[in-house]
């Protein structure tokens, strides 16, 4: 994940907007709410990454 990446939160789209450093033993994630533009922090391990969308090439075999 890096900062600025769309990710999930309890099946809410969110904008990850800070990390903890990585010596912080319980890692915590600034976010952004994609919807309300809330911001909030939250556990680390409870943010999933959001696969990036998938075009489909049309036409070509």
């Amino acid at each position: 994940m890096r900062i600025g990446d769309l990710v999930t939160y309890h099946g809410r789209a969110c904008y990850l907007r800070g990390l903890d450093p990585m010596s912080v033993s319980r890692r915590r994630a600034q976010l952004e709410d994609a919807e309300t533009h809330e911001r909030f922090e939250v556990p680390l391990e409870e943010v999933e990454e959001r696969e990036p969308p998938r075009f489909e090439e049309e036409g070509l075999s």
